[in-house]
């Protein structure tokens, strides 16, 4: 994410999106009455020709446009905002609706009352683009699951199968092995940055040595761990293990990880943990909070009475952290009403 621009006194700020963790960020920072402005396409009537039948051409317009709907397509690469115009060219009327495609490297302007959490969001947002994409590898001898980890999610981007029986002999079975590492190293190949591969047993060991005599440049590049697990669940054996922070640094997908792991256990065990809005608020009369945990779902429907709830957290010296439900453990925390919180002290 670029910030392009800030004017304080008007509560704007100009940005230009640059992937789909950036589209994802402007999802959650754009609300319904936000003014959004951005060069976008519109029909506009010729009203000089009567005699054509069509609804008229597109053309590039800059418009300003007051939020109403805020979806987010990850499909198509894009984050579409509608609602009514309210600032445009003389030749298109305000007060009617339009919507506003916001693609990667489209510069837009957002005026609204940011929110702290709002200028967090951006400005992580602005610090990953300098940090390398993680890729996670899980695999064994049979399968590798292949994942993109992202600023709000994991996505898998390759399931690669082997074709290995024990119906075939020995040369076979090797040249089958060199197939499939083959296929793994030509998936992985097209990422920047450092490569992750895990897994159970002799399969990852058996990758590294192959990279090392094939694919150079790919294993000077690449950390292999161990996990007990394979496919989703190796995963969130890596995510819940801290494996990506020691080698990557910071990454917001582990954190959050980590720290809704930390809630469940603290609740399975009746510990430091509360969760739901009305425990929340009560943990907080006693100034028990050290860190709040709210899925961004959840802050998108409450934001006005989660205002309070987040400044009266800060003022005690707690912080706040907004989980993402694109992940597992977001929808795990969605699960528990969308906020819960680990304590200080235990209260009754």
């Amino acid at each position: 994410m670029k910030i392009i621009k800030e004017i304080p006194e008007k509560n704007i700020i100009k940005v230009m999106p640059e992937n789909l963790d950036d589209l994802w960020h402007l999802y959650n920072i754009i609300e319904k009455n936000s003014a959004v402005s951005a060069m976008t396409e519109r029909r506009v009537e010729d009203k000089g020709d009567k005699l054509r039948a069509d609804r008229g051409a597109k053309k590039r317009v800059y418009l300003g446009i007051k939020a109403e709907k805020i979806n987010f397509h990850e499909d198509t690469n894009r984050l579409r905002v509608s609602g009514k115009i309210i600032y445009g060219p003389d030749d298109i009327p305000l007060g009617s609706y339009h919507t506003i495609d916001i693609e990667p490297y489209t510069e837009v302007s957002i005026q609204k009352n940011w929110k702290r959490w709002d200028l967090e969001r951006l400005k992580d947002a602005e610090n990953s683009a300098k940090k390398p994409k993680v890729v996670i590898v899980i695999m064994d001898e049979l399968e590798a699951n292949i994942y993109l980890v992202r600023e709000y999610g994991a996505k898998e981007v390759a399931h690669i199968k082997s074709s290995l029986s024990k119906r075939l002999n020995y040369k076979q079975q090797e040249q089958e092995k060199l197939s499939y590492y083959n296929e793994i190293a030509n998936a992985i190949s097209q990422y920047e940055g450092k490569i992750l591969v895990a897994g159970p047993g002799f399969g990852k060991n058996n990758f590294q040595k192959y990279l090392s005599e094939k694919y150079n440049d790919i294993y000077q590049r690449t950390i292999f761990e161990s996990t007990n697990h394979t496919g989703r669940l190796g995963l969130n054996e890596v995510l819940k293990s801290g494996i990506i922070d020691r080698i990557y640094g910071e990454a917001r997908l582990s954190k959050e990880t980590q720290l809704v792991n930390k809630l469940l256990e603290e609740i399975s065990k009746r510990g430091l943990a509360v969760y739901g809005f009305d425990d929340v608020k009560n943990a907080l009369n006693y100034s028990a909070i050290e860190t709040l945990l709210i899925t961004d779902e959840f802050l998108r429907k409450n934001r006005k009475k989660m205002e309070n709830i987040v400044n009266s957290v800060e003022n005690i010296g707690g912080k706040t952290v907004i989980i993402s439900t694109e992940h597992d453990a977001g929808k795990q925390l969605k699960g528990l009403g969308g906020i819960g919180a680990i304590l200080r002290f235990p209260i009754e």
